[in-house]
């Protein structure tokens, strides 16, 4: 009786994350964090400064100052992403350069567009976050300090107001002065002077309240007084008496186009379509573009050769990332001015970095290999 031996079944299950992968996309991960950390401390530093200025100035109210910080942060994370990237795709490539690591792995069969897969575990989900922190965070981050700091600008002269003393409002042409003030911001024995025009107006009265009515003015309602109108000089004054009387003595001030346009969601620029609204709206794209094409520009500079020093290209590419920043902003300009097309102002950077990385990709490659491709005679 013969026995047929059976073979043992042998699975081989395929990681689909290899430990190439693993080994390039959690440095890559831990280098990005740490640069992307210390770059968004040192940047919101010196906001908090020019924030806390204003504090100290009365211009924004103490209990709003961390929460500018925070949605200022948000928009300094988002436009710090791209050379975070860069930059910690060249310092993981060229250490693996300079202990030689990229020698095994080439000898093993490892080559760059293997490197590039090993990457995209890492540069696809900071992909996806740059478009959502670009096109939905950063706007809303704009609206939310816009709301706080107009807020606080409505609410500055009312803040500043002291009993016993003259108040100034709207550039001098209103003065307040009230006897006495209690917590509520009722006043007694006030004096109010106003100018419009050539005409000025005095106004007297026992009691007054603060109040602040819907469109976002805010009066002084005055009680049981007289007013006198006239032009100084003249003998042709008004005198009149009043129960209730209300003096304006601020309003809400209209933000700047530029501030409108950083705060307009994404989809009202695309729909707008003007130069400027244009312009707005390439300045978002560019954070995930950026991050994309700075990344198939870091892997052929990050190549160290035998000589090159610790830090290998980092030299080169931050005046690279320079003159990256200044063409976009020219580009920008450009295209608010209606000097070039968008498609012009939306593809010249771009088209710059992909002849640039080509460049370099056949540099590293050399002249011989080049020759050897072209010339080479079939079998």
């Amino acid at each position: 009786m013969s026995e047929n031996p059976t073979r043992p079944q042998q699975r081989f299950k395929r990681s689909i994350i290899t430990v190439v992968d693993r080994m390039v996309s959690l440095e890559l991960a831990k280098t990005l964090l740490s640069i992307l950390m210390v770059l968004v401390i040192i940047i919101v530093s010196r906001k908090f400064l020019g924030i806390l200025t204003k504090a100290i100035e009365g211009e924004v109210a103490t209990e709003t100052v961390f929460s500018l910080l925070g949605l200022k942060s948000l928009t300094a994370l988002a436009m710090l992403i791209p050379p975070s990237v860069f930059l910690a795709v060249l310092i993981v490539l060229g250490r693996m350069y300079r202990d030689h690591e990229m020698s095994v792995l080439a000898s093993a069969g490892i080559g760059t567009k293997r490197l590039y897969l090993s990457m995209a575990w890492v540069i696809i989900p900071v992909f996806v976050l740059a478009c959502y922190m670009a096109l939905e965070v950063m706007p809303w981050s704009e609206r939310q300090s816009q709301e706080l700091i107009n807020h606080d600008v409505e609410t500055h002269d009312l803040r500043g107001i002291k009993a016993g003393r003259f108040n100034e409002f709207k550039s001098g042409n209103v003065v307040l002065y009230a006897e006495s003030m209690d917590e509520n911001q009722n006043m007694m024995n006030i004096f109010v002077q106003s100018r419009q025009n050539e005409s000025t107006g005095v106004v007297i009265a026992d009691y007054g309240r603060l109040q602040k009515v819907e469109n976002g003015d805010n009066f002084v309602i005055l009680k049981d007084g007289r007013r006198y109108q006239g032009t100084p000089g003249e003998a042709n004054y008004v005198i009149s008496e009043f129960d209730e009387y209300g003096v304006r003595i601020s309003g809400p001030e209209e933000a700047s186009d530029t501030l409108k346009r950083e705060a307009t969601p994404s989809m009202t620029l695309l729909n707008g379509g003007t130069p400027k609204e244009l312009a707005e709206l390439q300045k978002r794209i560019a954070i995930p573009l950026g991050v994309f094409a700075l990344t198939l520009l870091a892997v052929p500079l990050a190549r160290l050769s035998p000589r090159q020093g610790p830090f290998g290209s980092i030299f080169t590419a931050f005046i690279i990332y320079i003159v990256y920043e200044n063409v976009q902003k020219v580009s920008q300009g450009m295209l608010m001015a209606e000097k070039i097309e968008p498609w012009v102002s939306y593809s010249t950077i771009y088209g710059l970095l992909i002849l640039m990385t080509l460049g370099l990709f056949l540099k590293n490659l050399g002249p011989r290999w080049i020759r050897h491709r072209l010339f080479r005679r079939p079998a």
